[in-house]
């Protein structure tokens, strides 16, 4: 057993910058499955969204959240978001951090759904390695934050409602370890791997989620999953992201007819809302009959989008393509909206148990996120977190003969563990995956989502067998039962709304009655429930 302060779980900017935080007040373990490297804020290219110019204002900011977000944002977290953004930028810059300069000044990027240029970007199209290399460079050198990478989390240690710490697998050792803490920080990105295709890296599989579900804590609004409009499309290849930014610089969406079909479809056209765009993307294939659509930028400036996307260029280069000129792109899973329920703090339905990140629904995304808003929410309510728990500092502690404390799972042999990860588990992430695209993807019917129930409840049943001994069949079967409250979720909502779209109800509720989806383990065994928003916990 170990005995931290704070522990926080996941390695990507959102536990990076909050651990940082925590750090000046006691000791933190921070806990990530594989490396600081292998985060989705790593590989993020977009930028940070935030007011830095005179001409614009975090009202601006606001209204064009709000409008992205489809009548589920709270105003009161928007509001949190817009107006404290520009000071955690500043922070980050007084900490060392070079975000990218024109003439003197920060060099603004326009992306889908803004009315302005203030998408900040570091390194052309790398703001996420960039930002997240600099915040391990501070992690690393702090004598208080201890590392613990390669240890998977299993679940969270929780008695009468109040969590007090962590059980985790040490890939290493082999070994199970428990970690107390006084306050216990979800920073574990999303669920968007469950899906293929998607652009997301294969840590981001929901566990988090499942985790916070299974100690009591509420889930909101996981139906509403984004796809991003453009992944490059080259069969055989995995997804790989074209920035919302390379549009943002004027590239044009063709369909195979050579039609820009995006200008009589929204008054943006290719800078619409990321589920417009993905949506119309998805009609344009489906009625040609292809696998692809073409995103343009032979008519710019070519040596400006080479110095603008290094490393998308460098990518099309390596397959190629000319990033220049024209490359086939098509929709991919790329965003859980949804999360676990928080307040205005970070704060979850379970005592001492905080979310920030892609892992927690705070309010700010509503039905869709809007573009450039998830990194520096990371940052705004990390620091919230940090400061509440300052504020309201907890002492209490597990006595040391608690059986919680010496919880056993399942495990066996490193052979047999390895074994059956890959041969029998990455068969339930494929199937699994496949599924959920074709049934509970950009477009959902109820004969869709009824079809992917049946088919994740065979799934399930046969896993049941093998989950009684081994560890990596019972984290399969925890993304599988998450997975299906997904997929019951977007069952219940019988409208469509931001990222979530039923071609059998296409029509949106009035504002005054839309309604939050409320995930909790009594709704799980019964039927979903519902509250109008906003969710107070």
């Amino acid at each position: 057993m170990m005995q931290f302060d704070y522990v926080v779980v996941g390695g990507g900017l959102a536990g990076l910058y909050t651990a940082h935080l925590l750090s000046s007040k006691g000791s933190v373990a921070l806990v990530t499955c594989t490396t600081l490297e292998e985060s989705n804020s790593y590989f993020a290219q977009g930028g940070m969204a935030a007011v830095t110019e005179a001409n614009d204002t975090p009202k601006n900011h606001f209204e064009d959240t709000i409008e992205a977000g489809r009548g589920l944002c709270s105003e009161a977290a928007v509001r949190i978001l817009t107006e404290e953004a520009p000071q955690r930028i500043e922070e980050l810059i007084d900490l060392g951090m070079h975000f990218d300069t024109e003439d003197g000044h920060l060099a603004l990027g326009l992306e889908g759904g803004h009315h302005h240029r203030r998408i900040l970007h570091a390194g052309g199209d790398a703001t996420g390695r960039m930002v997240t290399s600099f915040m391990t460079e501070q992690v690393r050198k702090t004598a208080n934050i201890k590392i613990l990478d390669h240890h998977f989390a299993l679940g969270l240690v929780v008695t009468q409602g109040q969590c007090f710490g962590l059980y985790t697998y040490d890939q290493k050792s082999h070994q199970t370890e428990t970690i107390t803490a006084h306050a216990t920080i979800l920073a574990t990105g999303g669920a968007g791997a469950l899906y293929h295709p998607t652009t997301n890296p294969p840590t981001a599989l929901g566990d988090g989620l499942g985790m916070a579900l299974a100690a009591g804590a509420t889930l909101r609004d996981l139906e509403f999953v984004q796809f991003h409009p453009t992944a490059l499309y080259v069969p055989g290849q995995a997804s790989f992201l074209i920035s919302e930014a390379v549009r943002g610089e004027g590239a044009h969406l063709y369909n195979q007819s050579g039609e820009r079909f995006m200008l009589a479809k929204h008054p943006l056209a290719e800078l619409a809302p990321r589920d417009v765009v993905a949506r119309e993307i998805f009609h344009q294939i489906e009625a040609e009959g292809g696998d692809s659509v073409t995103l343009s930028l032979r008519h710019l400036d070519a040596e400006h989008i080479r110095h603008r996307f290094p490393t998308i260029a460098q990518h099309c280069a390596d397959i190629g393509l000319d990033l220049t000129q024209e490359i086939p792109v098509a929709p991919a899973a790329h965003y859980t909206v949804g999360g676990v329920a928080t307040d205005l703090n970070g704060a979850t339905s379970v005592r001492q148990l905080y979310a920030v990140g892609e892992v927690a629904s705070t309010g700010v995304m509503g039905a869709n996120r809007l573009a450039s808003n998830s990194l520096v929410e990371c940052l705004v309510f990390g620091k919230r977190i940090a400061e509440h728990i300052h504020q309201h500092p907890n002492p209490q502690s597990l006595p040391p003969e608690s059986p919680l404390l010496h919880r056993q799972f399942p495990l066996s042999s490193v052979a047999q563990e390895q074994e059956w990860r890959e041969q029998e588990g990455k068969g339930y992430m494929l199937q699994l995956g496949k599924l959920l695209m074709k049934y509970v993807g950009i477009v959902r019917t109820e004969a869709s989502l009824s079809i992917a129930l049946e088919e994740l409840d065979r799934l399930i049943s046969g896993i049941s067998s093998p989950a009684q001994h081994l560890l990596s069949a019972l984290v399969v079967s925890q993304r599988l039962h998450l997975a299906r409250c997904l997929v019951k979720a977007a069952l219940e909502r019988k409208e469509s709304r931001g990222g979530h779209f039923r071609s059998d109800y296409p029509e949106t509720l009035p504002n005054d009655k839309a309604y939050h989806s409320i995930i909790t383990q009594e709704s799980i065994k019964q039927v979903f429930t519902f509250t109008p928003s906003p969710v107070s916990l």
